[in-house]
């Protein structure tokens, strides 16, 4: 069955950070989704299958235009490909889909991620602010100063509004903030783990280990959040 995909012409690029871009695309056709899910760039390969990547929208819905933010790796495929592409290209994408999306936003939401894993929590975060209540803790963890994309942004939503409070943590620098990993200082940010709703990404076995920490600390099964598949991707690892 062939994939339904759509076009999208980039608009601009900006380095945010020495190996993450952000890419600010015109769809083709107006585009529905809810902050936090992903669509997926497609690359066609003519000898082999297509590669086909997530990457979630760190914009808001804003019919037919979206930003992502994609990190370049030394052997991706997509990434390298995206890496190498210019204002005025066109890409292929596929329709939004994914189990990352506010639940309450009136409510205590927790939002802990690594890496590009910010992505949909930057989405998120940004929902949960256009509505009015609520209270929000975010966790962002980065190997150093250097490599927080999006801190600016943050730190600009933190001073504007009250109930959001955002918390770095830097396995890879000495600084005069936390270090190590997210999970280990979840507690020295969050009071009470018998409300609200957690969100939880990044590479699957901070995942993992994440989700774990949070229903040691008493959080419920059903208010714990992530896309569902890094449990299994770990597994597969470790065989």
């Amino acid at each position: 069955m062939a994939l339904d995909t759509f076009s999208a012409e980039i608009l601009s690029i900006h380095q945010m950070t020495p190996r993450v871009k952000q890419y600010v695309l015109r769809a083709e056709r107006a585009l529905s989704y809810q902050p936090g899910q992903h669509t997926c760039i497609v690359l066609p390969r003519e000898d082999e299958r297509d590669a086909i990547r997530p990457y979630t929208a760190v914009s808001l819905p804003n019919d037919n235009q979206l930003a992502l933010a994609i990190k370049r790796y030394e052997d991706g495929t997509v990434s390298g490909y995206m890496d190498e592409r210019t204002v005025g290209d066109t890409i292929t994408l596929i329709p939004f889909k994914g189990n990352l999306y506010l639940n309450d936003p009136e409510g205590a939401n927790v939002f802990l991620s690594t890496g590009t894993g910010i992505t949909p929590m930057i989405a998120m975060v940004r929902d949960f602010l256009s509505s009015p209540g609520g209270h929000a803790t975010f966790i962002f963890g980065e190997r150093t100063q250097e490599d927080l994309m999006y801190r600016e942004t943050l730190d600009l939503l933190a001073t504007e509004h009250d109930n959001l409070d955002v918390v770095y943590v830097l396995s890879h620098e000495d600084w005069d903030g936390p270090t190590g990993h997210v999970q280990d200082h979840v507690d020295d940010y969050v009071d009470d783990f018998t409300a609200g709703d957690f969100y939880v990404c990044g590479v699957p076995q901070m995942v993992v280990d994440t989700e774990e920490r949070l229903l040691e600390l008493g959080v419920a099964d059903d208010r714990l959040f992530s896309e569902g598949w890094e449990a299994g991707a770990v597994a597969k690892e470790e065989e």
